[in-house]
């Protein structure tokens, strides 16, 4: 660069930092600092309560539908007694229906 325009440069340099007002200078040099510095951002903050009540959710929600109920109670064989009594007399034809079209399949194959 030309030394008449790094001194217009730096002149005018000079009266801009006359001209700002102290209030200003001290939130510019605040502003420096912290960038130099790196301090972490806020938002992480916020984060770690968000992921806690992601990872509660998820487990709840893994509690509530595992199958939990069927290896904790075993299965249970219906006795006789328990399958005839809850045949009725209006299902009873139905099943000797059903019976007889299973006889007539057996023939016929």
């Amino acid at each position: 660069m030309n030394s008449n325009t790094e001194r217009s440069l730096q002149e005018q340099l000079v009266a801009l930092e006359q001209n700002t007002a102290s209030k200003d200078l001290f939130r510019l040099a605040q502003a420096r600092n912290n960038a130099l510095e790196q301090k972490p951002g806020t938002i992480s903050k916020g984060l770690w309560p968000a992921m806690a009540t992601a990872f509660g959710s998820v487990i709840l929600i893994a509690v509530l539908y595992s199958p939990i109920e069927s290896i904790l109670s075993p299965s249970t064989e219906l006795s006789s007694d328990d399958y005839y009594s809850e045949l009725s007399e209006d299902n009873f034809e139905l099943y000797d229906d059903l019976e007889f079209y299973d006889w007539l399949a057996d023939i016929e194959s």
